[in-house]
């Protein structure tokens, strides 16, 4: 994408985001917020993460890894062949929404929220979707512009 950047073969998400610095700016603090207000723990946020990155097959959110989180080999092979049965039940849980939500988000039932509710609360319900939601728009705008990490 050439239009985005001239010195560069790939731009990154911050490359084009900065064409648009107050969408930046939101899109920043609103990714933060969703770590900072710790409702969803970092390693939940990170495998769902990794596996938004997997359903899309975007291989430049995938490469990125949250430096406090590791995971075991074993793990990321289960991430990417969409085997939730290797997690924990919140973690289950949480993956199940996640295979969900880029393309069936019509068939999410209210038990599978209501799981997620049980272990999170309300307001860590409603965080853990809302970093879904991100997940999946992040992997779309870098298949979509094809940006690097």
């Amino acid at each position: 994408m050439t239009w985005l950047t001239a010195d560069r073969d790939r731009p990154s998400l911050d490359d084009l985001l900065a064409h648009r610095p107050e969408l930046k700016a939101k899109y920043q603090t609103f990714y933060a917020s969703i770590r900072e207000a710790g409702l969803v723990p970092p390693r939940l946020l990170e495998i769902c993460r990794l596996r938004m990155a997997a359903i899309h097959d975007c291989a430049a959110e995938w490469a990125q890894r949250d430096a406090e989180v590791r995971l075991s080999e074993a793990e990321l092979a289960a991430l990417k062949r969409g085997d939730v049965q290797a997690f924990a039940p919140l973690e289950q849980a949480a993956l199940t929404v996640t295979e969900r939500l880029p393309y069936q988000h019509h068939e999410l039932t209210d038990a599978e929220v209501a799981t997620l509710k049980s272990q999170l609360g309300d307001a860590g319900c409603v965080s853990l979707i809302n970093a879904l939601v991100l997940f999946d728009v992040n992997c779309r705008l870098k298949l979509t512009f094809d940006l690097k990490q």
